[in-house]
């Protein structure tokens, strides 16, 4: 066991002229007066050496924050924080070309009866074939170079999760990888990789290079495709559905979902909600309120949602403008559509997916125009005054109304089924312009900034309705005639 103590002013000075004058973890150079701390590369918990060579300077934020990790761990960690910040789905090609700058190489290759030869580059690897006996299908095994692998969409259509592939990093630091990944190679050398996405993800983040793999060679691939769906068992629709949907579903309703998930046919909300009420005995508010919940917490939990940082819940210890019970009757009861819809999972008709994208980017542009720089309970001066009346209980979900109204009408939503579905549709990003501008608008409203001297208008705002509100609006002029300009 090392002995735990301090490094020295000249161990300290050592590792400064081995790593600069820079973080270890993301780089970024220490300011002249900035404290460098010191960190185990392997840590000391695991007999890692107190020596200059173990040893790399750290920023304070770094430092506080690694806990157990070693420095390689952590930074890793946060490199693939950074790599799903932007919310969208990721691959394992986008995972690859993140790392090697480049995926999908075409493979050379030579078979013969028994043997195949595959020319990654100057130099040739032989590997021998074997064939099923059920299919006919040849295969082998293989270490193939990260840089000719890329995703399989067809057979692989699910997005890399965060949870999964940092739990398998941190699995293969210290353990080996007892099956390989599963891949298919056509007839013009292209490698798919269609099962073991994670896995193989996992390892190429931290840094190897090849992926060992079973190849089958040109399969059919509609036949390897159903082969690929009965394996996963009674789960196998999970992974082709809308897989961070399926997975949050799986996280809130437990041993209900997967029992649904293990039925026949196809799978949909509606679907879900008669499934509750027929094998678990529940009502269908009950069934459908469950549903709803699942729907907020995604929107609430979205990496992209500014909105959710002025949420009493989710930040305790200081006055927030907004709870969940507000925001779940302004924003969520009246511009989600109620569940459960009997579109299928994933289907082309099904837009919950887009209709949560959509919301996402209206809540954003509500924050940046309402609360980003203006919220400031300590500050408590008249641009906090302003968005302290604007977000009022009965305000908030009037003017919500209001904004829902006047999009309904700018986007031609005549008829009651558009209006009722509102966000579930896509939208083109230009539109998003134009609701940006119907916010700042009502944002700007002489009405939030009115002298109240007996308290009437800020007694009516409070109240927490939105026809008192509503009623208020329109005698100050703020109704969707004035905010379309008609």
């Amino acid at each position: 066991m090392a002995t735990r103590r301090q490094i020295t002013e000249t161990e300290k000075a050592l590792v400064l002229k081995s790593h600069g004058r820079k973080c270890f973890i993301d780089g970024a150079p220490f300011g002249d007066d900035e404290v460098v701390e010191y960190h185990h590369i392997k840590p000391f918990s695991e007999d890692g050496p107190t020596t200059p060579d173990n040893i790399a300077p750290v920023c304070r934020k770094h430092h506080l924050t690694i806990g157990t990790m070693s420095l390689q761990e952590y930074r890793d960690k946060l490199a693939l924080e950074s790599f799903f910040k932007d919310g969208e789905p990721k691959t394992l090609d986008d995972l690859i070309s993140t790392k090697k700058g480049t995926f999908g190489k075409t493979m050379k290759f030579e078979v013969n009866d028994s043997h195949i030869t595959l020319y990654p580059g100057d130099a040739s690897c032989t590997y021998p074939l074997h064939r099923c006996h059920a299919t006919g299908w040849r295969y082998f095994y293989a270490h193939v170079p990260v840089e000719f692998i890329s995703n399989d969409a067809e057979l692989q259509p699910r997005p890399l999760r965060l949870a999964s592939l940092w739990s398998l990093y941190r699995h293969f630091v210290s353990n080996t990888q007892i099956a390989p990944s599963v891949c298919r190679m056509t007839g013009q050398g292209k490698i798919l990789l269609f099962d073991g996405q994670h896995k193989a993800a996992a390892q190429v983040w931290a840094g190897r290079n090849s992926v060992e793999g079973k190849f089958y060679l040109d399969p059919d691939a509609r036949k390897l495709k159903e082969t690929n769906l009965t394996a996963h068992g009674p789960l196998r629709q999970m992974s082709f559905y809308t897989h961070e949907l399926m997975s949050k579903y799986a996280d809130i309703f437990g041993e209900d979902w997967t029992d649904y998930m293990s039925t026949s046919g196809q799978k949909s909300e509606a679907g879900f909600s008669a499934f509750l009420a027929k094998a678990k005995k529940k009502t269908k508010a009950q069934a459908n309120n469950e549903i709803s919940l699942a729907i907020y917490s995604q929107i609430i939990e979205h990496p992209k949602n500014k909105l959710s940082a002025y949420l009493a819940e989710k930040h305790r210890g200081r006055k927030q403008p907004l709870t969940f019970a507000r925001l779940k009757k302004a924003f969520f009861q009246t511009m989600l559509v109620p569940p459960p819809v009997a579109d299928e999972f994933a289907s082309d008709s099904d837009m919950r997916g887009m209709e949560r994208l959509n919301l996402v980017k209206f809540l954003n542009m509500v924050a940046e125009e309402g609360l980003d720089g203006k919220w400031s309970p300590e500050r408590n001066d008249a641009a906090h005054r302003h968005a302290e009346r604007l977000f009022s209980a009965g305000a908030v979900r009037a003017w919500a109304i209001l904004l829902r109204d006047a999009i309904n009408q700018h986007l031609h939503h005549y008829t009651d089924d558009q209006r009722s579905r509102f966000f579930y549709c896509s939208i083109a990003d230009n539109e998003f312009n134009y609701f940006r501008g119907f916010i700042t608008k009502v944002f700007g409203h002489k009405l939030w900034d009115e002298p109240d001297p007996n308290g009437e208008i800020a007694a009516r705002l409070a109240k927490d309705d939105a026809a008192t509100s509503r009623s208020l609006f329109d005698e100050k002029g703020l109704t969707v005639q004035w905010l379309l300009g008609i």
